[in-house]
């Protein structure tokens, strides 16, 4: 089973968990990492490391991060640089986590899907689940489709 581990900072990653735990339900071997005002660097690099541990199964394990060369991608790299090497071959880090992209990894998860494909599939849906709507896009017509 895919793990995954989401470190970001504050309540992110526990209100993201959250939310996709809301839609998709319970998703086991799945762990929120956060980074707090006033928090030691050293103690979130100690809790993803840890993490990371906890979730692989042997199959992979994916961190998703808020931005990519910040605080929790940072410790992410060095927690990683810390691991077996066998480890440190199955581990992927993903800058930019997102609803749809937590969702994604999480479906992944599901699905089995081997991590290096995983990965793609994660990065194509954070380049495509952006877009916008305003007014001018509804047309003339009358129909209120939604």
């Amino acid at each position: 089973m895919l793990g995954i581990v989401i470190a970001t900072h504050g309540k992110f990653s526990s209100g993201l968990k959250d939310a996709a735990e809301v839609i998709m339900g319970n998703t086991e071997n799945m762990v929120a990492v956060s980074l707090h005002a006033g928090d030691p660097i050293e103690e979130l690099g100690a809790n993803i490391k840890q993490a990371i541990l906890d979730v692989n199964k042997g199959q992979g394990v994916v961190v998703l991060v808020d931005l990519v060369s910040a605080s929790p991608y940072n410790q992410s790299v060095l927690a990683i640089s810390q691991l077996e090497p066998e480890l440190q071959e199955n581990v992927y880090i993903v800058g930019g986590v997102s609803l749809p992209v937590l969702l994604e990894t999480i479906n992944a998860q599901l699905l089995n899907t081997p991590i290096a494909e995983a990965v793609e599939a994660i990065k194509e849906q954070g380049r495509t689940c952006v877009d916008t709507w305003h007014i001018s896009d509804a047309g003339d017509d009358d129909d209120d489709d939604f």
